[in-house]
């Protein structure tokens, strides 16, 4: 089974299980955009909220989910378990559950609930065989086997995660843009950035876009966004992230000659994608 098609069949699983927990005035959604802040958009796998927060035809919900799903990917492992956790968190999601796949094939869990520090304890590992009931938002029993049980149980090879040489990685990244004269074919259209990105999100005002990435989507976006920090967050041809960072800031030199802050200010911008 494909990543793609079994990311789907792990989402749909828990849409079921998910909605017959939900109390009433609750709604539930797959893969629909949560407006955290005017900028920061993200778009979880499968959300619990409150009905009111979708009134009116709107392509998101506003404010905090009350439950937020993330499937893992090959793309979206490093944000789904480190800046996502971060930012449910900061924007006060009260339960974040990550689903992900064993070494054996099965589905496991980790399930983040908001302590009243306002931030997530240490996630609670629940493996395939185990279970965990889930208090708030809703009541829910969180046990793999029971909401994964239809999938084929084969093992998943591990993934050697290696610094590739570009040449080789090219005809596995997809063919470059063709001509600006010849139409873009399926093949371009599915691997260039951005039509070729897995999922987009906004992370305190930074564009992020998921997919398989190298130097040329950086050098295509560096033209859709000039003057911007286009950055792989990941060797190139490796699944992950390509994030969009403001320009550095510009600070007063001597003789009042604006200049580049440098390596302070793409620190600070860093910073605020995570």
């Amino acid at each position: 089974m494909s990543n793609t098609l079994l990311h789907q069949v792990l989402v749909s699983d828990l849409v079921v299980p998910v909605e017959l927990a939900q109390e009433p005035g609750h709604e539930c959604l797959t893969k629909f955009g949560t407006r955290l802040a005017d900028d920061t958009w993200l778009r979880p796998d499968l959300m619990v909220f409150r009905k009111e927060q979708a009134e009116g035809d709107l392509w998101y919900i506003r404010g905090a989910p009350l439950l937020a799903v993330e499937v893992v990917s090959p793309a979206s492992r490093g944000a789904d378990l480190g800046a996502k956790r971060r930012l449910y968190a900061r924007f006060e999601v009260p339960a974040y559950v990550v689903v992900d796949v064993a070494d054996d094939g099965r589905p496991e869990l980790r399930v983040h609930e908001l302590g009243a520090d306002g931030w997530y304890a240490d996630a609670e590992r629940v493996p395939w065989g185990r279970s965990h009931r889930l208090a708030r938002p809703l009541d829910l029993e969180l046990a793999p086997d029971a909401i994964f049980g239809r999938l084929p149980r084969r093992p998943v090879r591990k993934r050697r995660i290696t610094v590739p040489d570009l040449a080789a990685v090219l005809p596995a990244t997809g063919p470059d843009l063709p001509h600006r004269e010849d139409p873009i074919l399926l093949d371009v259209f599915g691997h260039r950035w951005p039509t070729g990105a897995e999922k987009v999100e906004l992370w305190d005002g930074c564009p992020v876009f998921y997919g398989l990435w190298d130097e040329r989507d950086v050098e295509i976006a560096q033209r859709a966004y000039p003057g911007r920090i286009v950055r792989l967050d990941q060797p190139p041809g490796e699944p992950g992230t390509l994030t969009v960072l403001p320009a550095p800031a510009k600070v007063p030199a001597e003789g009042g000659i604006e200049a580049d802050a440098g390596a302070e200010a793409e620190e600070e911008v860093e910073a605020r994608a995570v």
